[in-house]
């Protein structure tokens, strides 16, 4: 009766173990590829960080186009703490948003850099960004955006700019 019921069990087991959709669970991680371009920027919560020199970004929000591994109108509300309104350098965190799909991206912003022939400044950034919703995975991005400055030298409209995320998801 024993060798019985261990023969059923390991039947039943057999089974089950055949039809679970373990492939699925098992997909290893393929490469992903997104690029795109910034279209606009919102004037957003940006005030001096007291008498520091630094400024601090509460919130500001980036929008434009993404195609490749994950497509549409995508928006990045973001905050950042800033050196300097003269050189822009500092560290920016937020949540990019896309078709139901969420990163989480961090980075930092590098030092302006002027576009000759017109001096047109020049931000560059560079960082990680991670899966929140949509998908599992993570990676690198980097973007730029050449802009008109305001009064204060804070971007005010974007002239060219450029995003891209690279990495690993399934």
């Amino acid at each position: 009766m024993k060798k019985r019921l261990l023969f059923v069990f390991l039947v039943v087991t057999l089974v089950l173990t055949l039809s679970a959709p373990t492939a699925a669970l098992a997909a290893k991680p393929k490469a992903f590829y997104a690029g795109g371009d910034i279209t606009s920027i919102t004037p957003g919560d940006v005030f001096p960080a007291g008498n520091s020199g630094r400024w601090v970004v509460a919130e500001r929000e980036i929008t434009g186009n993404l195609y490749g591994d994950i497509n549409g109108v995508y928006s990045l509300v973001y905050k950042a703490n800033i050196e300097s309104v003269y050189t822009q350098a500092g560290n920016i965190h937020g949540r990019l948003v896309v078709d139901g799909i969420e990163l989480n991206v961090q980075g930092k912003i590098q030092p302006l850099e002027f576009v000759p022939p017109y001096g047109l400044p020049l931000l560059t950034i560079s960082g990680k960004w991670t899966f929140v919703n949509g998908g599992q995975g993570n990676g690198d991005f980097v973007a730029y955006a050449m802009f008109i400055p305001d009064a204060e030298g804070h971007v005010a409209m974007i002239m060219a700019s450029g995003i891209q995320l690279t990495g690993k998801w399934k």
